[in-house]
């Protein structure tokens, strides 16, 4: 796999770029983008796994996320995510994108030297307001249907934009694979950079 880095500059002319575009979908196509509702996590698991297992069902071989797999994914995230960032794309009320920004507790971690001890976590809870700078996004899923609608770029846009106001400066970009050529051809238009590979490994238990 790769990681991208993709600069958060609101005056580079690639976000900008972006940005415009942005702009003449939501004059045109009646997409709208919100952020996460804490209050009702369940039904938000309920979107993330339809999400998830729709826009990777066009895979070979490609075995359906349970809830239950997505559920344990996205519970823990539940007290370190922005509600803010978490971002849902609808269409009529329905959902049809999900484009999760994390903060990248990782620049926290290294202050803290693992988190060996119960009162460590006390230390991290401290230590967040050293605010990181990076936003680290995982995972985006946008059904085939909806590629080239405008959706993905509008998901990018705002994620920029709730960012930058939040005073993140990079984007940390690294998926599992680019099964998804519309969300990978807006990332480099914002002009992401390769700066780490990674590879999976599957062991037999």
């Amino acid at each position: 796999g790769l990681a991208y880095a993709i600069d958060l500059d609101p005056q580079n002319p690639k976000i900008q770029r972006v940005a415009r575009l942005a702009e003449k979908v939501r004059q045109r196509k009646n997409i709208t983008v919100r952020g996460a509702n804490m209050n009702d996590v369940e039904k938000e698991i309920d979107h993330i796994t339809d999400l998830q297992n729709r826009a990777l069902a066009h895979l070979p071989g490609f075995i359906p996320y349970p809830r239950a797999a997505i559920e344990t994914m996205i519970l823990p995230l539940k007290d370190i995510a922005d509600p803010e960032l978490v971002l849902f794309a609808e269409i009529n009320g329905g959902a049809v994108g999900w484009f999760p920004g994390i903060p990248n507790f990782n620049e926290i971690i290294i202050h803290l030297n693992g988190l060996r001890y119960p009162w460590d976590y006390l230390r991290a809870l401290w230590i967040q307001r050293i605010k990181p700078k990076c936003v680290a996004i995982k995972s985006v899923a946008v059904p085939p249907e909806y590629w080239d609608t405008g959706v993905a770029i509008l998901l990018f846009d705002e994620m920029v934009k709730r960012a930058v106001a939040k005073g993140y400066t990079w984007a940390d970009l690294s998926l599992t694979g680019e099964e998804n050529p519309d969300t990978w051809n807006i990332a480099h238009h914002l002009g992401a950079k390769i700066y780490k590979r990674y590879r999976f490994y599957r062991k037999e238990v």
